[in-house]
């Protein structure tokens, strides 16, 4: 995913926010990192929710995305992340607001983030953590951003995609980091190099989705937790796919 794309959108989103009065934040009770860092023990599942795959053209407008995220949560994800640009994905905040008060595992927002207010509306919408990109903001800006999260006990996930970007990530104090790759495919070599470059008691996510078990039993032991989406969008039964992933 081309996160530098919705940036007009995402500025037209934030000069929106800063005309609406926010409520007071209420700090978030569910501990992200707790429940997805597994010390590459094993790999904790983050399901990925939307309603159309940007890459693939793909829609579930049929899917009950809260009866989903439910199943999923019975199943014992580590959490729970929630795509929050209608415009591409086809789910909003509405939608996480309401898989938040749906689940008991914790919830991630999955949008390009740029200013504090967002982070603020995330955590309205029951967010326990947010998806910020190292090279969408200058450094002192992303420290800031780091900093609002975790006045308020959200998780901030630093996705990099280089070298470069880790080394900013981790200048910043970033205790997760998410991995991809340029290329914005699944490139197991290359998120093996990126992973081995983080210092060993920082928790890693990988952020592109994975969909077979040869792709879990790549990462296992390199990373802590990975994502998957449209696996779980097309699954009759999620309990069944987690398994065959793992190989259980």
């Amino acid at each position: 995913m081309n996160w530098e794309s919705l940036r007009a959108v995402k500025q037209t989103e934030i000069r929106q926010l800063a005309s609406e009065p926010l409520s007071e934040v209420t700090p978030s009770i569910r501990n992200f990192a707790q429940f997805v860092t597994t010390h590459k023990q094993d790999l904790a599942f983050i399901a990925a929710l939307k309603r159309t795959d940007p890459q693939t053209g793909r829609s579930w407008n049929d899917r009950n995305l809260i009866a989903l995220a439910q199943e999923c949560d019975e199943a014992e994800v580590g959490a729970i992340a929630v795509y929050t640009e209608p415009s591409v994905f086809g789910t909003s905040l509405a939608d996480l607001q309401a898989v938040s008060a749906a689940v008991s595992a914790p919830v991630l927002r999955l949008d390009l983030i740029l200013h504090p207010t967002q982070i603020h509306q995330a955590r309205l919408c029951g967010a326990d953590a947010v998806l910020l990109h190292a090279s969408a903001v200058d450094s002192a800006m992303l420290s800031h951003l780091v900093n609002i999260a975790t006045s308020i006990h959200m998780a901030a996930v630093l996705a990099v995609q280089t070298q470069a970007e880790l080394e900013r990530a981790l200048a910043v104090g970033a205790f997760i980091l998410g991995i991809a790759s340029p290329s914005g495919g699944l490139d197991l070599p290359y998120l093996a190099r990126l992973a081995a470059a983080i210092p060993s008691q920082k928790t890693v996510i990988v952020l592109e989705e994975i969909s077979t078990a040869e792709e879990y039993a790549a990462l296992r032991g390199k990373v802590d937790a990975v994502l998957i989406g449209n696996v779980a969008l097309d699954a009759p039964k999620v309990n069944a796919v987690l398994e065959k992933l793992a190989q259980k």
